[in-house]
């Protein structure tokens, strides 16, 4: 009877330590999971860096012409836990005076002979969906309001967001006309055609700062 009592006590000693061993592990693997919960990140837009760049086009070739906007108003959240957070319901508002080509001769073309035919002092947009890469922003010109397809991804810290606009359904044919006979023989290609297209390339870039939630 000994033998037997002391081979159930050790295997009873046994299964505890085995059990007390999986419940330590268990312990272990859920403060884990725990802290990797308190660790998802937020995400913040650096305001003071972001830029407002496009690119139109002249010449039957289609050679580019790029500038950007000084001048603009963002609206976004403090803070969000996703990339698609901070870009969804966000607004921004574009001050056409302060477009800028690099050019002091094109500029006064542009703010007078192009976006005050175009009635567009302010170009205003509001991000209507973000996901997985693409997304709708409605995009008022011209005192008209149209959803526009955009792109985006998340690249060294920046979000960089890109459209193509076609200014033809913002009814831009007037003021396209009116600047390109402002510009006839500058928008002369090798071909002596002047020619200024409808389509501006955009891109919104968006610098991130990046905080663990737990910090």
């Amino acid at each position: 009877m000994t033998s037997h009592f002391l081979k159930k006590t050790a295997y009873l000693t046994f299964s505890i330590l085995i059990f007390s061993c999986n419940t330590s592990e268990k312990k272990k693997i859920d403060a884990i999971e725990n802290v990797k919960v308190k660790k998802e990140h937020v995400y913040t837009i650096d305001v003071k860096g972001v830029s407002v760049l496009w690119t139109a086009y002249k010449f039957t070739d289609k050679l580019g012409v790029s500038g950007k906007f000084d001048d603009f108003k963002l609206s976004l959240p403090n803070e969000a836990e996703s990339i698609e957070g901070l870009l969804e319901n966000s607004k921004i508002e574009i001050y056409t005076e302060s477009v800028n080509s690099n050019s002091e001769i094109r500029d006064p073309k542009l703010k007078t002979s192009f976006f005050k035919v175009f009635n567009t002092s302010t170009i205003k947009g509001t991000i209507l969906e973000a996901n997985q890469g693409k997304g709708i922003i409605d995009l008022k010109m011209n005192q008209m309001l149209h959803p526009l397809n955009y792109s985006y991804s998340f690249k060294n810290d920046t979000i960089i967001m890109a459209a193509k606009i076609d200014l033809n359904i913002w009814n831009g044919e007037e003021a396209m006309q009116s600047l390109n006979k402002e510009c006839y023989d500058l928008h002369k290609g090798s071909d002596g055609i002047s020619k200024l297209w409808p389509d501006v390339d955009v891109q919104i870039k968006l610098p991130v700062n990046t905080r663990l939630q737990s910090e």
